[in-house]
């Protein structure tokens, strides 16, 4: 093994990686099951030897997903990682981006906000929420479900990063496509959609984008099936948690929701998803598989691509991975997602989405309707 510069969090027999994850908060299940995702791909990388002849550690910690305790967190934590392969929460990323800045650390947040590009210690793994809506959108116009002139609703919930960045992408399509968009923003506290289903049902949209978090998403989606409002619903893959198929809404999301995602499903016919699966039933064989166990695995193997390539370049310090990161052009996930390209921050490092149908039968809650696609509009977007 030839000579390599070190620094922070890198040993002659480790990297250390850190988890800022949310696992006993409104994300916890979300949380828990793109760590799971890390590890699984972590293992599979330390099986192979490693990176550089060293073994990946991973020191996880549970923020609760509030924003304070997880900056005391990181800042515990900053000083012995080489790097940060999950962040979860947009507010809790901005408040530690700064320092992230000062001490080049790289970091893989949980999160595909449009707000995020242009920052060069930022690994976004997947398409951001706009360009997912946009795609998602596209599938309906190919479908023949929306014509021009038809209203379509968006409902987002207050964050700017998630609900305000998905609701860009309802505005474009509706702009590109002479659609009139009924734009209904709600705080992340709501419980109650009555109202606001039943002003897209006076509207008479035809189709309904919701950005919200995964029990909101129920309440509305049930909602609406019970008040007759029975047109797809195009949900952001933040927005769905497979345990809803087993409550009363269950019936209302398979018959009219679509989860929009860059991520293909736990349970999707692929050679590299089959695999994880195996994986992950052999070392969780209590856990609670979805989709979010396949974006961790994704954001390791987009990790690993990052490290390998610094350790062949010789250099395993803060700089030297940033410098490995963008000068990646095609990272293969074996399908689970489109290659990913992070030579530039200022792009997405997907543009294409699956269109995937919840369905209780299939392990993971979720099938393929619509393969990996990008729209013509997406295209339009990020011209």
């Amino acid at each position: 093994m030839p000579a390599v510069k070190t620094g922070t969090g890198v040993t002659d027999k480790t990297i250390r990686l850190g988890v800022l994850s949310d696992l006993s908060g409104p994300f916890g299940p979300l949380g828990e099951a793109v760590v799971q995702g890390n590890q699984l791909y972590v293992d599979k990388l330390n099986a192979a030897g490693g990176v550089c002849g060293r073994k990946i550690e991973l020191d996880v910690q549970d923020t609760g997903f509030n924003t304070d305790k997880a900056v005391q967190l990181y800042f515990k934590q900053e000083p012995s990682v080489l790097g940060l392969l999950q962040v979860v929460g947009s507010d809790i990323t901005s408040r530690i981006t700064p320092d992230m800045l000062q001490q080049q650390v790289m970091a893989a947040p949980t999160s595909w906000s449009s707000a995020l590009l242009g920052n060069p210690y930022m690994v976004v793994v997947g398409a951001t929420y706009d360009l997912d809506v946009i795609n998602s959108l596209d599938y309906l116009v190919r479908q023949g479900k929306l014509h021009q002139g038809d209203v379509i609703g968006h409902i987002s919930n207050d964050d700017p990063e998630y609900g305000g960045n998905a609701l860009q992408g309802s505005q474009f399509v509706a702009d590109k496509l002479g659609l009139t968009l009924k734009a209904i923003q709600v705080p992340s506290t709501k419980t109650d959609f009555a109202a606001e289903i039943g002003q897209l049902k006076a509207a008479g949209a035809k189709a309904v984008a919701i950005s919200t978090y995964p029990k909101q998403t129920a309440v509305a989606v049930g909602t609406a099936a019970q008040a007759g409002l029975t047109v797809p619903f195009l949900v952001s893959n933040p927005g769905f948690d497979p345990s809803v198929l087993a409550s009363p809404a269950g019936p209302a999301f398979q018959q009219l929701v679509l989860v929009s995602s860059s991520v293909a499903p736990f349970g999707a016919k692929l050679p590299a998803a089959e695999e994880l699966a195996a994986a992950y039933k052999a070392k969780y064989p209590n856990g609670k598989p979805s989709m979010a166990v396949d974006y961790g695995y994704v954001v390791g193997i987009g990790y690993g691509a990052i490290l390998k390539r610094a350790c062949d370049e010789g250099d395993l310090t803060r700089a030297g991975v940033q410098k490995a990161f963008h000068e990646l052009t095609g990272v293969d996930t074996g399908g689970l997602t489109a290659p990913l390209l992070f030579s530039s921050s200022n792009y997405p490092s997907s543009r294409q989405s699956f269109v995937l149908r919840p369905n209780p039968n299939t392990v993971g809650g979720l099938d393929i309707v619509d393969p990996l696609k990008e729209s013509d509009l997406v295209r339009q977007r990020i011209g």
